[in-house]
């Protein structure tokens, strides 16, 4: 046998060793498929008898109607009754009082500590003639620059809070409840003092109630000035600055004041709202500063 001959019989022979390792599917799939027999029906061919195969084993395997039927037909886990008022009003509570733990501890003692200053700095203004008018006015500015000392002390803490956007409260109900519990320390605070100043200051001719009027009503709009810029900013002297600018703003002017000029606008504008649209207003800030709130701690996240 010649060279070539015996070089042709091994190729041949290689090649039937090859078609007979090709195992052999239904439909003459992977004979088509055999080294050396090209056919464009081959991926056809495989493809049914794949889905032959995957037919004869499915089983009693439901179909997808049958599976989204029951799915449908199943209580979701997120329909649950709605809550009671009594229950609202308790999980409310608990929550106020969960911010106990989370305001840093100053928030208190500077409420008092300010409440305590306003009175002694009130009695100390009416025992001078010269300004002695001017006595109730100092008092409600000095309770209004510790309502916005302590709303910012609250409030300043955002990168702590940022844990609340995965929970289901979410920053709305935090800040509500921080702000609500804030809020009930400053006018805890105000009303003691209040009654200590009516009944300690040199001379006074007003009560109780009118002492509390004159504070009462601007701090909702001095504390959603303060809690507006705290959370927008996450610092405590920007929601410091804009209350203590705010403070003359929404007091009476005094008598010894000038009657034209700034003051005269301040006055006219006091007039036109009124202790009610200064509370309306004020209600509108607060509401601002909740609602907003969760924006706020997305922003402050995304810059991390």
């Amino acid at each position: 046998m010649s060279e070539r001959s015996w070089q042709e019989a091994k190729e041949a022979k290689g090649r039937a060793k090859g078609d007979a390792g090709v195992p052999r599917l239904e439909g003459g799939a992977a004979a088509e498929l055999a080294p050396g027999r090209p056919s464009a029906s081959a991926s056809a061919n495989l493809r049914a008898a794949l889905r032959r195969q995957e037919a004869s084993r499915a089983g009693d395997v439901p179909d997808f109607a049958r599976i989204a039927a029951r799915v449908a037909a199943s209580p979701s886990p997120l329909d649950v009754p709605r809550r009671s008022a009594a229950e609202a009003v308790r999980l409310a509570g608990t929550l106020v009082v969960a911010q106990l733990r989370v305001v840093p501890h100053a928030v208190l003692p500077a409420a008092l500590t300010v409440a305590a200053a306003a009175v002694g700095a009130a009695c100390l203004i009416g025992s001078v003639p010269a300004v002695e008018a001017a006595a109730d006015w100092w008092f409600a500015a000095f309770l209004l620059f510790g309502v916005a000392l302590t709303i910012t002390l609250a409030l300043s803490s955002g990168r702590a809070d940022a844990l609340s956007l995965a929970t289901p409260l979410g920053p709305q109900a935090v800040v509500l409840a921080r702000l609500s519990l804030v809020l009930g320390v400053d006018a805890f605070a105000g009303l003691a003092a209040s009654a200590l100043f009516a009944w300690w200051a040199p001379g006074a001719e007003f009560g109780v109630g009118t002492v509390v009027e004159s504070w009462l009503a601007p701090l909702a709009l001095v504390a959603g000035v303060a809690a507006l810029a705290t959370v927008w900013s996450e610092a405590s002297w920007p929601g410091a600055l804009a209350g203590a600018a705010f403070v003359p703003l929404v007091l009476p002017a005094t008598e010894t004041a000038s009657a034209s000029g700034v003051a005269a606008l301040i006055g006219s504008v006091q007039s036109a709202l009124g202790s009610v649209g200064m509370l309306a207003v004020g209600a509108a800030l607060l509401a601002t500063v909740v609602c907003s709130s969760r924006r706020a701690a997305l922003a402050r996240v995304q810059m991390l």
